[in-house]
């Protein structure tokens, strides 16, 4: 029974079936997002490799590559990769064609809008294993809109609650924002939406100014991380009227007015502040005061 037992010096158990070269494919697919459950790469192990193996050993691969089963970002079909990389190396460049004259402090904004109703965004929650949650959800189609922007570098948080979106609510925005301290220029970082203004329109404030990103880019948008904080604030809940819905938005975003560190925390010391300060030094008012 001893030598039944004992392990032979260097034995390591049977070989692995999975190839390196099926590891490597593996590891490509992974991070291309290719498959959506483990049957779909038993499939394409029997199909582009030839192994045929039980659904045991593809979740036991998936964990020896430390695979995890991730929400993907979606991507708008129309994106313009090279346009969005050529955007996060040329701010500084697009804010010094502003032609902003010095001796004025500039703050950097980065602005969105997102749109909230009573239908009810079920989402994923902590519990124990083997119980089932579950949350009441009603379909109610009944919404509004709240407009965001997070200052870059300074901290600053502005917000406002709006039945709709158009250029009367944004042109309302602004002026919020530049009332908060009319002494600056505020530079206005948004996407290129129709009910959003231009650069130099005449409606928009003396001391505002305006960068459009490219198209289809959300993911430049700092801001729209707030906005999936927002919905994990308002998630599997049922909310009667749409100011019981604000109410609750109201207690999420109440954080970033509070407390600029919670700005810090979306807007992180990546490229846009990087291409902030790069801007500001020369020879304008500092972005980060």
């Amino acid at each position: 029974m001893a030598g039944l037992l004992a392990k032979a010096k260097g034995q390591t158990g049977p070989k692995s079936r999975l190839s390196e070269a099926a590891k490597s494919d593996l590891l490509t697919g992974l991070k291309e997002g290719r498959w959506r459950s483990a049957v779909q790469i038993r499939a394409w192990l029997k199909e582009a490799h030839g192994i045929e193996v039980a659904q045991s050993s593809v979740y036991k691969y998936l964990g020896k590559v430390q695979a995890r089963l991730r929400v993907p970002r979606p991507v708008h079909i129309k994106k313009d990769p090279v346009a969005a990389e050529a955007f996060k190396s040329s701010l500084a460049d697009k804010l010094e064609a502003l032609e902003i004259s010095g001796g004025r402090p500039v703050r950097l904004w980065v602005m969105d809008e997102m749109r909230c109703g009573l239908h009810t965004e079920v989402r994923r929650l902590w519990t124990t294993r083997g119980n089932r949650v579950v949350v009441p959800v009603q379909q109610k189609y009944e919404w509004n809109y709240v407009y965001g922007a997070l200052g870059v570098g300074h901290g600053g948080a502005e917000f406002v609650y709006s039945d709709t979106v158009n250029l009367e609510c944004n042109q309302l925005f602004l002026n919020q924002i530049a009332s908060r301290d009319p002494h600056s220029i505020h530079v206005i970082i948004y996407d290129g939406a129709g009910f959003h203004h231009r650069d130099g329109a005449a409606d928009v404030p003396e001391n505002v100014r305006i960068v459009v990103l490219p198209a289809y880019s959300p993911e430049l948008n700092p801001v729209e991380k707030l906005w999936d904080v927002v919905r994990d604030g308002i998630c599997n809940q049922v909310f009667e009227t749409l100011e019981a819905l604000q109410k609750a938005q109201t207690r999420v975003l109440q954080r970033y007015w509070e407390d600029a560190r919670n700005v810090y925390s979306l807007i992180g010391g990546g490229w846009i502040l990087s291409q902030a300060n790069a801007f500001s030094g020369n020879g304008f008012a500092s972005l980060t005061r």
